[in-house]
């Protein structure tokens, strides 16, 4: 198995012959007239979870701190005009406590259905649009 409990989107293309990781999107994220900013955090930032006893791709998607960081990294960078040192800064300041924040059973994973709202918090912008 890749990576352990999880295939990132680095695993894409990679596995035995026959049975490469391709990273599926869900049907309401699949396509240009949907869910941009999900279909971002699915396709480049999320760890699919693996099937316990087979091992191919649940269709559950996670984010962990490193991944929620350059995620809100993007975003910051993309809507609030963060860039270089300001960035670094502002996401030395206020990553740890939003992630705490909705991390809260300190599983290391938060579901990428509350990256809408991890951004929106760490922006301290709740009418931000993506």
């Amino acid at each position: 198995m890749l990576n352990g409990d999880y295939f990132y989107a680095r695993d894409i293309g990679t596995g035995p012959l026959g049975a490469k990781y391709e990273r599926v999107p869900p049907p309401m994220f699949a396509s240009d007239s949907d869910d941009l900013f999900m279909r971002s955090m699915i396709t480049k930032y999320a760890a699919e979870a693996k099937d316990e006893d087979s091992g191919i791709p649940t269709g559950a998607f996670f984010l962990n701190a490193a991944s929620a960081r350059a995620a809100s990294g993007e975003v910051l960078g993309a809507h609030k005009g963060l860039k270089g040192g300001d960035l670094k800064e502002y996401l030395n300041t206020y990553f740890p406590r939003t992630w705490a924040h909705f991390d809260v059973n300190g599983s290391g994973m938060i579901g990428v259905e509350v990256m809408p709202q991890f951004v929106r918090f760490i922006a301290s912008d709740q009418t931000l649009q993506f």
